[in-house]
């Protein structure tokens, strides 16, 4: 059984901050928290003059440190946007006006630590990325780490490194920081990821695809009571034996979606004795009223989850979120696999057994095959072709060719998305090893 969630939890606090707009952190890096920032007057103030007559916006991320006191120091331009317009002198004048707190969210000193700061000059019609929609309380309590639930930690927080794309929608997600560490806050951040929706930034008047950071916290839940009773492990983006089609997707838009471009939908789902999901829940829906969540759970027939024999048993331990992005089936589809999830991929026994016999007598231990394909219903890719080959003519895109055959990825993306149809190019490097030579024989006597 999953964890039903109450609504008196509407109450709990919660907070999730406006996102901070820039180069993805590092965790290397300071996370400060800021006591003072520049105010919206002293960014007109710095603001180019003549890149605010002409309406450019401009982009600027700073390294900088703090010293004891809180002032930024040593700041330094990493990225300028555009270049040569002053946005790099006017975003280190507003870095001398802002402080941060002594300590950072971890209660570790700031002083000395470096970190980034970010600087946007919007010219008008432009903006940054926003929100859109945010988790409830009682979907952070839906996520609220097990580990953490006998004593829950105060204010308990994680900060996630995200992007944004055009359409508002968050992907590539990883986890910046986690207070307490090892509890599972940064793990349970990442769950949240497919509940967001963001307005895109806009440069130019058109949406540009961004990178945020984006700091989740858990405020109140220490002084609330945790659910009781065995909780069930929440999945994200589990291996799918089977998903609904493109076809389907498309065949599933709502008729009550006009003026609606995209949906989006997570369905929290209980597993079967097959893999199959049941007891689908909506547990987010954006826009609501438009038809979505019911697409959803018409679709969720078709999902079948992957498991060894000896899992069966446990099935019935683990809940499923699964993400779906609905796109106007009337629109063109542009696409593009740009990080794949394989389910099975090329081991090094297989690489050995594809490694063209042409390169091994020629003496080659190393080539590269590049072959684009199109990816099927089962995430299996067909329609192979070579593209190119590296050195030629030693059967390296032959090789690449038969690698595919034993290639296979999920074919539902993070996102919420089916796969199948979509083109991808995979460069594939093989490495051979040869045998090391047999020691000598010594002499006999």
């Amino acid at each position: 059984m999953s964890v039903r969630l109450l609504a008196a939890l509407a109450a709990t606090a919660l907070a999730v901050a406006t996102p901070s707009v820039g180069l993805t952190a590092d965790e290397t890096l300071a996370q400060p928290i800021f006591d003072q920032r520049a105010k919206p007057q002293d960014v007109a103030e710095a603001y180019p003059k003549a890149a605010f007559a002409e309406k450019v916006s401009g982009d600027v991320d700073l390294d900088c440190t703090a010293d004891a006191s809180g002032r930024l120091s040593d700041c330094k331009v990493t990225s300028e946007e555009p270049a040569g317009r002053g946005f790099g002198a006017a975003a280190l004048a507003l870095s001398a006006k802002e402080r941060v707190k002594a300590k950072d969210a971890a209660g570790v000193p700031i002083a000395g630590r470096r970190f980034e700061r970010t600087y946007s000059f919007l010219a008008p019609g432009d903006s940054n990325a926003d929100w859109m929609a945010k988790p409830t309380a009682a979907q952070l309590l839906g996520v609220y780490p097990v580990a953490a639930r006998r004593k829950p930690p105060a204010n308990a927080r994680a900060t996630i490194a995200c992007k944004v794309n055009v359409e508002g929608f968050l992907r590539d997600c990883k986890v910046v920081q986690q207070v307490p560490e090892n509890m599972g806050f940064g793990a349970a951040a990442l769950q949240l990821s497919s509940l967001f929706r963001m307005k895109p930034k806009i440069r130019n008047g058109k949406p540009k695809e961004t990178e945020v950071t984006i700091p989740v916290v858990w405020s109140g839940f220490e002084n609330m009571p945790q659910p009781a009773g065995p909780a069930n492990t929440l999945v994200l983006d589990p291996p799918w034996a089977s998903t609904p089609s493109s076809a389907q997707v498309r065949a599933a838009w709502p008729a009550d979606a006009k003026g609606a471009t995209t949906g989006q939908v997570v369905l929290r789902c209980d597993l079967n004795k097959t893999g199959g999901l049941t007891s689908c829940e909506v547990h987010s829906e954006l826009p609501a009223g438009k038809g979505f969540g019911k697409a959803a759970r018409s679709l969720a027939p078709a999902f079948k989850v992957s498991f060894q024999p000896d899992q069966v048993k446990t099935l019935g331990d683990y809940t499923v979120d699964v993400p779906f992005h609905f796109r106007d089936p009337t629109g063109p589809d542009n696409r593009k696999i740009t990080a794949p999830k394989w389910i099975r991929t090329l081991t090094p026994e297989g690489m050995a057994l594809v490694y063209p016999q042409a390169a091994m007598k020629a003496g080659v231990n190393t080539g590269l095959g590049v072959v684009a394909c199109v990816v099927d219903t089962q995430g299996a890719l067909t329609d192979c072709q070579v593209r190119r080959e590296d050195p030629a003519g030693l059967d390296f895109g032959a090789a690449a060719m038969e690698a595919v055959k034993l290639m296979t990825m999920n074919p539902w993306s993070k996102e919420g998305e089916p796969l199948d149809g979509l083109p991808i190019v995979l460069p594939i490097r093989f490495n051979w090893q040869p045998d090391p030579a047999p020691p000598p024989v010594a002499a006999k006597p």
